[in-house]
């Protein structure tokens, strides 16, 4: 008699449909792709009506009840283990479950206790989530209604050793979730706190952008009224000094005005170039090439006891900028690390052609991410505080003393880097030296020729008219007088109305409009605009004691035209004056 044990066949689907727990098998994109008999008898719903359609499109919230929220925290549940990859138990949940039309159609209230599982593939990678229930409508209405507790003790001692297995399953998914929280917690402050140094950061360097902008217009404003001023003081101590015999008793003492002048002139100069409203000639130009041609200049200006190191990048770095506004930068920086250094020490100067990312950009204000030469200066000096460090770059603020020092030479390295696109950092701790990082961009293309204007001592003369317009009645005085004595015949206009009534009613030629850019009412451009309208072939020439966007785009002349910086000088009047009568019209 054989007495081995039956063979059980491979349908493990026709296993699994008889299993009597209520099963649903989901797809990864919650659709239904299996059920057991038991969950179809329980929801009553048909196996063929179910397969191959969305678990909530099927099972929907009962529309009736305004408060459902079954659909959305089984939702929830899934969507945890698709994340996790882990069971996820869920309490008791309010989920209607819609009645066949053949029975009435409307929705049935039930409660159910969910379980969700994921099952993976050999690959470890979610396949399937089995969504396992138990129907606890009875069970809640009895609690609910408070009636037959009797049947409610024994629902209870039933179920109670799956809670408490169920319980402590929960508990520990509870420890673990918490353990999540507090790491995810730690990480969230880590980065709270990283971000608000940023923040600080940032803001310290908004504020101090701030005030150094509104020093600026301050300082540009008194700058072109004082160039006016200077215009007059220089142009008639040099006209005076041309008129008097070199044993003149008068000579020193005008020599002296004109000295103070151009003292006065530098100054501003200083202060025009901190808020950069200068004039820049800017051309490509190699920043190493540059410090070689000076190296000799800075040996001298640091003396015996401090040593100068030149690290420069290999071959060519180039920038676009103003070649003497470069030199002017790196002799001021040469000049405050001397200083730093009262007992001697070393001076560092450094080039590199760099790369700063969005990284380096989201940490320093107004810098954007690219390609640019760094020129650090370093020093071993004495260092600065925090306190001087945050007032470094303001004009005439120094710590050397009323009688050593302007308080002009930072701000104006600052005021020449940022007008040329770059940016300037200061690295300091007292007693460690300090270290001034320049950032400018970098730019390709062949290195501009360096030409060298002829010495005169004689005023460029000629026979033409111009057309002088300046509100400020002593510069154009003195303009005028300049022209004059060079042979020019001048016509004078206190207004551009009155230069524009000027060049159409004038019945002789007029050669040149001489223009300042700033005035009431009208600018210099459009009284050029409008005077070539009436006479097309007329020259114009622009002055003006600081850059004005009118004729200038930050600072740099637009090409062909003429202009003339503040203070007026007689040279520089009729020199360029001359040039530009001599200079063909184009086209």
């Amino acid at each position: 008699m054989d007495r081995s044990p039956p063979v059980l066949a491979p349908d493990f689907r026709t296993l699994f449909e008889s299993a009597p727990g209520l099963y649903l098998v989901l797809a990864p994109d919650l659709t239904i792709v299996a059920a057991s008999n038991a969950y179809l008898a329980a929801t009553m719903t048909r196996r063929d009506a179910i397969l191959g359609r969305g678990l909530f499109e099927v099972f929907p919230d009962n529309p009736d009840d305004p408060g459902a929220t079954g659909v959305a925290n089984l939702r929830a549940s899934v969507l945890r283990v698709l994340a996790h990859g882990k069971v996820d138990a869920m309490a008791v949940q309010k989920y209607d479950i819609r009645r066949p039309e053949s029975e009435g159609g409307g929705f049935e209230e039930r409660h159910w206790s969910p379980v969700n599982s994921p099952v993976l593939d050999e690959a470890g990678n979610i396949a399937y989530i089995i969504h396992r229930v138990e129907d606890v409508t009875d069970f809640v209405r009895l609690k609910q209604e408070g009636s037959d507790q009797h049947r409610v003790t024994e629902e209870l001692r039933t179920r109670a050793g799956a809670m408490e297995a169920e319980i402590f399953r929960r508990a520990q998914e509870i420890q673990e979730v918490n353990a999540q929280l507090r790491t995810l917690q730690a990480e969230l402050e880590q980065r709270v706190a990283t971000r608000t140094t940023e923040l600080q950061r940032a803001n310290e360097q908004l504020r101090q952008a701030q005030k150094l902008e509104a020093v600026g217009r301050l300082a540009g404003g008194i700058a072109h009224d004082f160039n006016n001023l200077l215009s007059v003081i220089l142009s008639y101590s040099e006209l005076l000094l041309r008129d008097l015999g070199p044993d003149h008793a008068s000579r020193a003492d005008i020599e002296a005005i004109r000295s103070a002048g151009t003292r006065a002139a530098d100054l501003t100069r200083q202060l025009l170039a901190f808020s950069r409203r200068q004039v820049l000639d800017p051309k490509i130009v190699d920043v190493n090439q540059i410090l070689a041609s000076v190296h000799k200049i800075l040996v001298r200006v640091l003396g015996e006891d401090v040593d100068l190191k030149l690290l420069l990048a290999a071959g060519q770095i180039t920038v676009r900028a103003d070649r003497g506004q470069l030199e002017q930068v790196v002799m001021n920086l040469v000049v405050n690390a001397r200083d730093a250094m009262p007992n001697g020490g070393r001076l560092t100067i450094e080039t590199a052609t760099i790369e700063l990312d969005a990284d380096y950009a989201s940490q320093h204000l107004g810098v954007p991410p690219g390609t640019y030469v760094m020129l650090a200066v370093s020093d071993t000096g004495i260092g600065m505080d925090k306190a001087t460090q945050a007032r470094v770059f303001e004009p005439f603020f120094t710590t050397k003393g009323l009688s050593k020092g302007t308080g002009l030479g930072l701000s104006t390295v600052f005021g020449i880097v940022k007008q040329s696109g770059g940016s300037i950092w200061l690295y300091s701790e007292p007693g460690a030296g300090a270290t001034f990082k320049i950032y400018l961009p970098h730019v390709e293309g062949p290195l501009a020729v360096t030409a060298t204007a002829p010495a005169t001592t004689d005023l460029a003369q000629g026979g033409e008219t111009i057309l002088l317009v300046e509100d400020e009645d002593q510069v154009r005085t003195v303009a005028s007088s300049i022209l004059r004595r060079a042979g020019y015949q001048v016509l004078e206009a206190r207004t551009p109305a009155e230069g524009l009534r000027v060049t159409r009613e004038h019945p002789g030629r007029i050669d040149l409009l001489l223009t300042d850019v700033v005035m009431p009412t009208m600018n210099g451009r459009q009284v050029a605009e409008q005077a070539l309208a009436v006479r097309p072939g007329i020259k114009v020439v622009f002055m003006s004691g600081y850059t004005d966007d009118v004729v200038l785009h930050h600072g740099v002349v637009d090409e062909g035209v003429a202009f003339i910086q503040k203070p007026l000088t007689p040279d520089a009047v009729t020199r360029k004056v001359r040039q530009t009568l001599d200079t063909p019209p184009q086209g």
